[in-house]
């Protein structure tokens, strides 16, 4: 009889076993369009033998665990695909929404308002006495004005929405973690009871989903069912502890964010995804005003005349005095910013180290107060320790030094080492300084003999080489022509932009090198002709910030030029002279953006900016396109896994109903078969 009533456990196991499997197969087919839902499967076993009556006897089945169908390793793949898919569609839009800023070439762009503006001027140069057309140039320069700024506001505005939308990233960042943080504590409660938190899994694994597109996250899970989640090296979820991260400036007056750890205040790496995409996108520079990162033209010029007093011929030394001011007015002319600094030194080291900073009338009286020493053999080596040990009135300052010597670079009869010239260009480099040497000609190639010349020195730092002996009647030109060489290596520092994955920032240095090098190459031609009423010209166009230098969102027209009279076209006040309109006509033709790498004229420069915008974009959407390809692929690969097929939960649903009606009807017969065994057993 025992054995009877075992088999009838036996077949209530089955009945049990299977109706769960019923369960579970309903909650696969009601969560089949539920998003992140992974499907979930009754794992049967057979039910432990007992030893019964000299024999061991089956015990039916009974339901292991409620498991997931989930592959970690697609699981893997599709986060680390969604996470590049956020990044490049980041980038893709960024650059749509500057195409549409800059407008070319289909709508009316800067190269449209430029080629009006070219062609009032060279109206201008056949008409150069007429105010009628001297009105049209004043008008055209000032439609270029207006195109000018509005980009230059657009930009602005587009850089700050990116930046709000960092933002508002690193808040959804936030809101995952806390949320992750929080079912870590329900799935531990509930594994720690013995029971499957298969839902909640799903819930955080989806969550997951959606920060590997914002950030790349490591993903760790625990035995009990937790999970850690690091960024960048840091635990922004530990089990039930969760860190923000915050929008925290990302340089002094800066109104940039980036992602930092709170309570380290540290720049947190996010890896790939969309926050990074994003800051990109808005260029990982400083958002502060006059910011040189963030495109403002680097317009300064630290110089730094280094006179060597030691046995220099008194006549070059007058030379340099008489004609220092041709320098000065020269930077002026091209509209440099500058700081002026005095060296002095001979055989026995650094005699003065003065800084005037704009004062160029201090600077001129301490540089005719020189006088030439008897202390000979200067030591270039100690000048480049003062250098170096001197910070530039700007942090952000192109540094120039000329130096004025007659002596080779040790000068002290001695062979300057290859180790210490080396040594001498490492240390100029790190401090960003170029060197330029006026000296005799017999020094250039070499120095002492056996020594090198000062070339090696300027050639590694970019500087150049003068004659230190020109003419008297000739020295004029040669610091005018030293001045033209800054203002041309300044000019070389804005027109060049690095190679980077910065959008905006880089394409506002490109627009606002145009921008400042055309104005400031019209003022020099505007300040070397003359006025229709015989007048020396003044400049064309002004800044509105003068604190500043010209860029977009901060030009405009002169307020001298609202009299057409100041408008220049003529180099003298001849009737019919037309140099100065014709000149500034052609500038559209001229090479003045002259980079480190290319030389192109203002359109040829311009139409380099389309075209590198164009690019970017094109190769941000086609990776981006790709890249969606591949997410579609790993998505569908995981979803073969834990996707839900009505067919196979259909087949499933006939199969455990079959089992779970054959178990019925086996407790149906044991239960007949015992009737008969109580009820009929004995009766006669």
């Amino acid at each position: 009889m025992a054995i009877n009533f075992i088999g009838l456990n036996t077949a209530v196991s089955g009945m049990l076993s299977n109706q769960k499997s019923l369960e579970v197969t309903g909650h696969n087919v009601s969560n089949l369009s539920t998003k992140g839902y992974t499907r979930q499967q009754a794992v049967l076993e057979t039910a432990q033998t007992r030893f019964v009556a000299n024999s061991w006897v089956e015990m039916g089945a009974s339901v292991q665990e409620i498991r997931q169908i989930r592959n970690i390793f697609l699981d893997n793949i599709y986060r680390r695909e969604v996470n590049a898919l956020g990044y490049w569609e980041t980038r893709a839009n960024a650059v749509k929404d500057l195409e549409a800023i800059l407008g070319e070439p289909i709508l009316e762009g800067l190269q449209s308002t430029l080629n009006r503006f070219w062609d009032a001027w060279q109206e201008l140069a056949k008409s150069p006495d007429s105010l009628t057309v001297r009105a049209l140039v004043r008008q055209r320069g000032e439609s270029l004005v207006y195109h000018l700024n509005h980009m230059g506001s657009q930009i602005n505005k587009l850089q700050d929405d990116i930046n709000t939308e960092i933002m508002k990233r690193i808040e959804e960042v936030n809101s995952i973690t806390k949320e992750i943080a929080r079912l870590n504590v329900i799935i531990a409660s509930v594994e720690i009871a013995g029971n499957k938190a298969n839902d909640y899994y799903d819930t955080r694994n989806n969550l997951v989903d959606q920060l590997s597109r914002l950030v790349h996250a490591e993903v760790r899970e625990h035995p009990d069912g937790q999970m850690d989640i690091i960024v960048g090296g840091y635990y922004l979820v530990s089990k039930a502890i969760q860190t923000n991260i915050y929008a925290g400036q990302n340089a002094a007056m800066s109104h940039f964010v980036v992602p930092k750890v709170e309570g380290l205040d540290v720049e947190i790496n996010v890896g790939e995804g969309a926050i990074k995409g994003l800051m990109e996108a808005r260029g990982k520079v400083s958002g502060a005003k006059g910011s040189i990162d963030n495109g403002t033209p680097n317009t300064t010029a630290d110089v730094t005349f280094a006179v060597d007093l030691s046995n220099t011929d008194p006549a070059y030394l007058d030379n340099l005095k008489a004609n220092a001011q041709n320098y000065i007015d020269e930077l002026k002319k091209n509209g440099l910013n500058y700081n002026l600094r005095l060296i002095s030194y001979d055989g026995s080291g650094i005699l003065s180290n003065d800084n005037f900073k704009t004062d160029d009338i201090s600077f001129l009286n301490a540089l005719n107060s020189l006088t030439t020493t008897s202390t000979g053999n200067a030591d270039f080596g100690q000048l480049v320790e003062e250098l170096a040990g001197t910070g530039p009135f700007q942090e952000s300052a192109n540094r120039y030094v000329f130096v004025f010597s007659q002596e080779s670079i040790n000068g002290d009869g001695t062979v300057a080492a290859t180790d210490d010239i080396n040594g001498y260009i490492a240390t100029l480099k790190s401090n960003n300084i170029k060197v330029s040497v006026v000296t005799d000609e017999s020094n250039f190639t070499e120095g002492d003999p056996l020594e090198r010349g000062w070339d090696v020195i300027t050639g590694s730092t970019g500087g150049l080489l003068y004659d230190i002996a020109t003419p008297a009647e000739d020295f004029a030109s040669l610091m005018t022509e030293a001045a033209t060489d800054t203002a041309g290596d300044v000019n070389k520092v804005i027109a060049t932009v690095d190679e980077s994955l910065d959008i905006i920032s880089n394409v506002r240095k490109m627009l606002n090198a145009v921008v400042n090098i055309v104005a400031r190459e019209i003022n020099k031609l505007q300040y070397s002709g003359k006025t229709l009423t015989g007048l020396d010209g003044g400049a064309f166009f002004e800044p509105i910030e003068p604190s500043l230098p010209m860029e977009m969102g901060n030009i405009r027209i002169a307020t001298a030029m609202k009299d057409l009279n100041n408008i220049v076209a003529s180099q003298t006040d001849a009737n019919g002279d037309n140099v100065i309109a014709l000149k500034v006509a052609h500038l559209r033709n001229e090479n003045l953006m002259k980079g480190y790498v290319q030389v192109l004229s203002v359109d040829d420069y311009y139409q380099n900016i389309i075209l590198r915008v164009g690019n970017m974009g094109h190769d941000a959407e086609q990776i981006a396109k790709n890249q969606q390809t591949l997410v579609y692929a790993a998505d569908n690969d995981r979803q073969s896994v834990m996707g839900v097929s009505l067919d196979e939960e259909m087949s499933n649903m006939i199969k455990f109903k079959y089992a779970y009606n054959a178990a019925t009807k086996t407790i149906s017969v044991i239960n007949e078969m015992l009737d008969t065994l109580i009820h009929r057993t004995g009766i006669s």
